[in-house]
Formats: C-alpha cells, structure tokens, sequence
C-alpha cells in the first residue's frame, strides 16, 4: 500500500507541474485533441474492455469516506485527508465503457496545503482466472484546492502521465440486496503489495450513500404483523416460542447512531441502558432470554459457552436467527425463517472505527459477569465457522456502544 501512495505522490508532484490551471468555470478555449500530439489535453486513449457483472454494476465508495465522492465533484467540494487511507469512488459501468473513478489527494508544500480531487474517464476489462476487475485510464480532469485561495481550479490531465496510474481489484464480491446497504470486497493491489478494501454501494434514491432518514424511521405502524410502540416509534415484533421479540434493534435518543443505515438503531453504552423507554411487561433481555432464543432453533450452548461454529447443522440453525440482507459471508444459511432478523451492526467506540460490521452482530443483555463488566450476546461469522454466544466488555476508558432489543413473555 506504502508504494502505491508513493507512486501516487510521484505522479502528482510530476504530473502537475505540466497541468496549466484554470478557474473552476469550464474552459471555453481549450484546445482541440491534436491526434498527431500524444500529450494534448483531452485526447482519448484506446484501452481494453468487457462487460462485466451485474452485482458490480453501479457507483461504489470507501466504506470509511463521509459519502461518494462524485457528490464533492457535483458540489465543488473537497473530501479526504492525508494519510494511507484512501478516499476513492468508483462507478461501474455493465459495459465496461465510460467508467469512472475519483480519488484525492493532501500535499503540505511549505505554508500552503494542496489538495487534489481527480476525475478518471476510461474503461474496465474483467478477468475470471484468475478474477480481477481492472480500471484502464483514457481521459480525466483535476481539481486543485489550495488554503490560499477559495474555490477551486480544474484542468484537463496530461496523456503521458496516465500509465503510471493503474487500478486493479482482485476477486471482487458484492452484494445485491434490493432493501438494505450493499457492499463490494476486495483485494486492492498495486502491483507489489494487496490490502483488503471495501466500498459501500450508492443508493439510487441518496447519492450521499445514505438509506433513510433516521427521524422517519417506524414513524408508523408496520403493514402487517405484531408492533409495540415506544414513544413515537412503532417497531414490529415477532413471536418465538412463549416469548415476543423486537425483530429490530432499538432506535430510541440519545447514544450513538448511524445516519447512513439507521436500521442498525441507537447504541448505548451500558450504563446508559437504564435511559432505555421499556414499556410495561417489556424487558431488556437476560442471558436466559437469549439462551431460550437459541434453544427455540434446535441450539445448545457449549462447553465454551457459544454454539459449535464448525458443526454444519448447528450453522445453518443458526441461520433461522440471522437477516437474509446485510452480512458480508454469502454461505446461503442465513434465511431469518424465526423472524428474530439477526443484523450485523457490530458496536461503536466514540472517535474509532471498529472493523467488524457485516460481520458481527451484538446486542446488550441486561447483566453483568462477577467482575461486572457488561455482557453481549453475539453472533459471529467467520470465513469458516458461524457461531452464537456471550462475551464481555470490559469497562475501561474507551467504552463500547452496542443496539439493544426488548422482549417480553407471551
């Protein structure tokens, strides 16, 4: 990853001293593409291309980035930050013509802070052995934003430059989902190292990446099927067993949230459970609780005190408890058959982005182990074993934040 950064800065600091830089008002007067001069402004290279998947097809950005970046291009904006975190949207084409990718850049040139957002036009060519998805660079324009000035100024990039500059994910997946956030995985590589990446799929409907605004969120009671409502919100529940269950995580205020997928509900901090709205004959669940949830599938806890993540039969129970949409691992066994509608939205910390959402799915019990330190039950995918269970979070100084359900007898 280190040298594709060092590439990159390369590219910049020698690319840009060939950009003649303009006002951020297209150019009227640029000149024609001469396609006896490889390096005039605006002529397009030829680059292969195929078509390539459907679950590929659309606009993607990186899963840490505050939106797409397509959308900073729209407004003349800036997104990104220095550093080896990459801030990159990419927009797929079926074809894999006209495809386009936007990253940025932060350069420190004495007193003066310089920041690039670049716009490249080109084409995709998909490979399936081994599998890649290659971007291949044909045009592109650069916007430059300096502390010295406001706004910004745009150009077209320099021909000769653009070789240097290649962009290759391996074994690319993504999901499909036609009600919930999509994800791509992949590796990135550079030509001499691989790091894993993920994108977040724009939703058609919020080109910021968002899903639904959270204030609306069961604003109104469901279709069809049971609810309780707690304060202004109406969530559905579901029957398992004698017990009744919220089939969604708590959305209630205060806590931390999620903009962007406000399924994943409020999360709290332990201590501040006892803030949680907990309607007459509602409880936040118990370990037992949980325990009776898992004994309604057919599931035993262990020795360990988890289910046999490797056993076959013992995951694909687990499944009957798991959301069809949202986790990353696509073994088909997730088919939420209880109605409990399992998702993966892992914890928070206050100024920490945990890896693990897509993954992990953790909900507050309202009890605490001998040294009382607060307890979780959890369900956790890995790549081989699929597994439910408890686990502890001890308090410290940086605590976690975790949804919460209610469930009551029947």
């Amino acid at each position: 990853m280190k040298n594709l950064k060092n590439l990159l800065s390369t590219l910049l600091l020698s690319g840009l001293v060939a950009f003649t830089l303009g006002s951020c008002e297209p150019d009227e007067t640029a000149p024609e593409p001469d396609p006896n001069n490889p390096d005039t402004p605006g002529e397009v290279i030829q680059t292969p291309f195929t078509s390539i998947p459907d679950e590929l097809v659309g606009s993607w950005y990186a899963d840490h980035n505050a939106n797409s970046l397509t959308v900073n291009w729209e407004q003349g904006t800036f997104q990104g930050e220095q550093g080896f975190r990459e801030f990159r949207t990419m927009v797929f084409t079926k074809d894999g013509k006209n495809a386009i990718e936007y990253t940025s850049e932060i350069f420190n040139m004495g007193d003066e802070v310089k920041q690039y957002l670049f716009k490249r036009v080109g084409t995709l060519e998909y490979k399936t052995n081994p599998i890649s998805l290659t971007f291949h660079v044909q045009s592109g324009k650069v916007r430059y934003f300096s502390n010295k000035f406001t706004g910004y100024k745009e150009t077209e990039m320099v021909l000769k430059d653009w070789p240097t500059y290649f962009s290759v994910l391996l074994n690319p997946e993504a999901t499909s989902y036609s009600s919930s956030t999509n994800y791509l995985t992949a590796k990135r590589t550079d030509g001499a190292n691989q790091y894993s990446v993920r994108y977040i799929k724009v939703d058609n409907n919020n080109p910021s990446g968002g899903t639904t605004n959270p204030d609306d969120l069961y604003s109104a009671p469901p279709a069809s099927g049971t609810f309780v409502k707690i304060d202004n919100k109406y969530y559905p529940t579901v029957t398992i067993g004698n017990q009744e269950w919220m089939s969604v995580n708590y959305a209630g205020t205060g806590g931390m949230n999620d903009s962007e997928k406000p399924q994943y509900g409020t999360f709290y901090r332990f201590m501040d459970l006892k803030n949680v709205t907990v309607p007459e004959g509602w409880r936040i669940p118990t370990k037992q609780d949980y325990i009776k949830l898992l004994k309604s599938q057919g599931l035993e806890l262990n020795d360990w005190g988890s289910t046999d993540g490797e056993d076959l039969a013992s995951k694909k129970k687990l499944g009957q408890l798991i959301a069809v949409k949202g986790w990353l691992k696509q073994d088909g066994y997730a088919n939420n058959k209880s109605g409990f509608n399992a998702i993966p939205a892992n914890y928070k910390i206050e100024n920490a982005s945990p890896y693990g959402e897509g993954t992990n799915c953790y909900l507050w019990t309202a009890e605490t182990d001998a040294n009382e330190n607060p307890i979780a039950f959890q369900i956790i995918q890995m790549p081989s074993d699929t597994y439910a269970g408890f686990t502890t979070f001890p308090i410290g100084y940086f605590l976690q934040h975790l949804p919460v359900r209610l469930v009551r007898n029947k």
